[in-house]
């Protein structure tokens, strides 16, 4: 086998000559937001980039056709995955109770789905703070973003698909924003990796699929690995993150100012980015997967946010 500062008052930060975003936070305890620039893009992918990485027709027809996209105005996503520390903070304050079960992987019959006693605070893997706040339904995240425009007075919500994925190319047109094969992404993003296929009993679903080398295993803290051209972390791997879009079958209905797909199934809506667990093919930017219920708990899940800008934010 292969083996491969929060702040109370807003400002802006530039983050140095060469990248153009400004960062920002809203409050103490608010997640830093990144300006994502105006302009145009081609999303999705052709059916010849999906036959090429071995993406499987069940995920990967939601994937097409490519669609072209303008953002007429700027706006802003989290510079990182709400963490552990922010989820905290607005549980506390919401007094939002505990689930009571979220989906782990079970060594012994190597099976994936919801396990009692598992929660974003016991997701069946150490965490720290600055990690990812996993163990996240769809459901959670948009509570979240209710609790942190309230707090704030700013419009915040969850990323439209087409707004994440113009986020995590950052002007890249290749299947994996470091290029047209996965194995860069090793020293790029919190990808597969030995460590986490040891800890996992290295299960079926892995099989003998290429991993990275490192031993690293489950999520890391935000911020790890290089940002990219926009200056936002993590947008692949580490950990799924949830997007706005309701369920429909292909981009057909893609919207082509980027907004949110609010037709089709919304009981049903899709992650972006794949996790620390996932096949490389899983974590290119045009990956819409399978969609899945909104209620749904996995130890892979978390989320990050996004808002319109205002004024002199752009």
């Amino acid at each position: 086998m292969n083996v491969g500062i929060g702040i109370a008052r807003l400002s802006l930060i530039v983050l140095s000559p060469a990248a153009a975003p400004a960062t920002f936070a809203d409050c103490r305890d608010c997640p830093t937001m990144v300006a994502v620039p105006a302009g145009s893009a081609t999303l999705g992918s052709a059916a010849e980039e999906r036959a090429r990485v071995g993406t499987l027709p069940l995920f990967g027809d939601r994937e097409g056709p490519p669609y072209r996209v303008t953002f007429a105005r700027g706006y802003a996503i989290g510079r990182t995955e709400v963490t552990r520390d922010q989820y905290a903070a607005f549980v506390a304050a919401t007094r939002r109770p505990d689930p009571t079960s979220c989906g782990v992987h079970v060594a012994k019959g190597d099976t994936w789905g919801p396990q009692p006693g598992y929660n974003w605070r016991r997701p069946g893997f150490s965490q720290a703070g600055d990690h990812p706040a996993v163990c996240v339904a769809y459901d959670d995240a948009v509570a979240y973003t209710r609790w942190l425009s309230n707090k704030t007075g700013k419009p915040y919500r969850l990323p439209s698909d087409a707004e994440w994925e113009y986020a995590a190319r950052a002007g890249t047109r290749t299947p994996w924003p470091w290029g047209e094969s996965p194995e860069a992404g090793c020293a790029a993003a919190n990808l597969l990796s030995a460590g986490t296929a040891i800890a996992l009993g290295w299960p079926r679903s892995i099989g003998d699929r290429f991993v990275c080398a490192n031993l690293r295993s489950f999520s890391q803290p935000v911020a790890s690995y290089p940002p990219n051209a926009f200056g936002v972390f993590d947008m692949i791997g580490n950990a799924f993150e949830w997007a706005a879009d309701c369920n429909s079958p292909d981009n057909r209905d893609a919207r082509a100012d980027g907004g949110t797909r609010t037709t089709g199934d919304c009981s049903r809506r899709y992650l972006k980015g794949g996790a620390f667990h996932t096949p490389f093919w899983l974590t290119r930017p045009a990956v819409r997967g399978a969609p899945v219920p909104a209620d749904l708990r996995m130890f892979t899940m978390g989320f990050r946010v996004a808002r319109s800008l205002q004024g002199d934010e752009r």
